[in-house]
């Protein structure tokens, strides 16, 4: 009887043996769903344009020839437009609006929209496909952005961007020059602010027979990264990922209303152009504020009399409020996965791999003044050499090398911050910028016809009535949330 039950006890275990085996190679079967003998295809859609693209298209081309033949996976490239066309392709494939494509294998993203993406159930978890030492090869900070939820790993960093402050240099000089104002005017708000008022004064002095008409100093590329970050030094995070909802914090957004909106009012901050890069050009602003991988486009002359003028670029840190933490924008997409089968998931994540991977991530990202993914690009020879072409390069290829060195050091070394979406969160950015915009537009208005009628910019301060328009402000920043069913708090 015994013996009977030591055989089916062997007998058990062989069994379990034999599931336990069967499920491990269950498991690396679906780790190595990718046959050469029957390639799998692989749709990409992004936005990149200009260099960027073909930057991009070349990458593929270099995987689908060795990588991917070798494991069987073909990648195809396909650019949608701009990223607001792209997204809302990607959405309407992802709701199966009618005459919409097919969901790409792969695509570009930024967090708020994989976010909703995600919630429709079309995304793959990547970390069945990276494993924690291949992971810890990117810069914590930029794949953390990736993780919504702080598990899955949703998106994949490809290369990332801070905002710094940029500077016709030959401009500042003679300004600074004429006045005693130097560069660490502009490391806070309020300098740049007080630096700003002071090139408006000298300039309009310049033409003593035409009061009111002096010059713009600065611009901003992006205000809803201005009104993020802005908060977020002075200790707000307004859009609060962590309890869904939005912070309104009335000290510090009457600091950063009281700045922009009279700054933009009285003339000593710009938009004119698309960009604020064309403003620089144009001889409308000396600053601004822009992301780092908009270096790459900084005029190198500007036109005066109908003449290109050579003209010195400078970059430096991002403005600090005054008491505020030192904090700046962390931003740029990265790339999804679509939920699908086995072979399609394994290979879109394939060529993540290898495209972020400092070899291929270093050419790419430093194509347009892009900060690469990998921890190891920065102390890689490839990077240091590419920045020693640069250097030595054409202007604008100089003013990227000099960008790196300031942006790397802001990003690694200082506080910079992407914001952890929620549903909406995407709409709570276009809402606090538009609706910012629209009030300065209003104040400059008024203003001018204040300014025609003698006032003095005190009296025109005054007469704008700084308090009540930020109320104003308030109120219709509460009734967009509302309608948009969009929680917030105030404090």
């Amino acid at each position: 009887m015994k013996r009977k039950m030591k055989m089916v006890c062997l007998a058990l275990c062989m069994l379990m043996l034999m599931t336990v085996a069967s499920a491990c190679s269950a498991a690396t079967q679906k780790k190595t769903a990718l046959d050469p003998k029957n390639p799998v295809s692989i749709t990409l859609w992004h936005y990149y344009v200009g260099d960027n693209k073909i930057a991009l298209e070349k990458a593929v081309e270099e995987f689908n020839k060795s990588v991917g033949s070798e494991k069987g996976v073909v990648v195809s490239a396909v650019a949608k437009g701009s990223i607001v066309e792209l997204e809302k392709a990607i959405t309407d494939s992802a709701k199966g609006v009618i005459n919409a494509e097919p969901m790409p294998d792969l695509f570009s993203c930024y967090p708020d929209k994989v976010l909703e993406i995600d919630q429709l159930g079309k995304l793959c978890d990547l970390n069945a496909y990276l494993t924690k030492d291949e992971q810890d090869r990117y810069v914590d900070e930029f794949l953390n952005d990736g993780k919504l939820d702080g598990k899955r790993l949703l998106i994949i960093p490809v290369v990332k961007s801070t905002e710094l402050l940029y500077l016709n240099k030959t401009a500042w000089n003679t300004f600074t020059a004429a006045t005693g104002t130097n560069d660490e005017a502009l490391s806070t708000w309020e300098g740049v602010y007080n630096a700003a008022r002071a090139y408006y004064q000298w300039t309009d002095a310049q033409t003593p027979d035409q009061a009111g008409d002096g010059k713009s100093l600065m611009g901003f590329d992006s205000v809803a990264n201005y009104v993020i970050i802005g908060n977020k030094q002075l200790g707000t995070e307004i859009i609060d990922g962590k309890d869904a909802k939005v912070i309104l914090n009335h000290t510090d957004l009457k600091k950063l209303f009281d700045l922009y909106y009279g700054g933009m009012s009285l003339g000593y901050f710009n938009a004119v152009g698309k960009f604020r890069s064309d403003d620089i050009k144009a001889g409308d602003l000396v600053a601004y504020v822009g992301s780092s991988s908009g270096a790459a486009y900084f005029p190198t002359w500007i036109e005066q009399n109908n003449t290109q003028v050579p003209i010195d670029f400078q970059a430096l840190t991002y403005p600090v409020f005054q008491g505020g933490t030192p904090s700046a924008i962390q931003q740029g997409a990265g790339m999804a996965v679509t939920k699908s089968t086995p072979e399609k998931e394994e290979g879109a994540a394939l060529f993540l791999k290898w495209f972020t991977a400092k070899e291929q991530n270093i050419n790419f990202s430093m194509t347009s003044g892009y900060l690469p993914v990998e921890k190891a690009a920065y102390d890689n020879t490839d990077f240091k050499a590419a920045l020693a072409t640069m250097s030595a390069g054409d202007q604008s290829q100089k003013n990227v090398a000099d960008v790196y060195g300031i942006a790397l050091n802001q990003i690694m070394n200082a506080d910079t911050y992407a914001s952890a979406p929620f549903n909406g969160s995407y709409n709570v950015r276009t809402l606090l910028e538009k609706s910012l915009m629209t009030m300065a537009a209003s104040g400059c208005q008024n203003a001018a016809a204040l300014k025609a009628a003698g006032m003095s910019e005190p009296e025109i301060l005054a007469a704008l009535n700084l308090d009540a328009r930020f109320d104003e402000w308030l109120t219709s920043i509460r009734s967009q949330l509302d309608q948009a069913g969009i929680p917030y708090s105030e404090e």
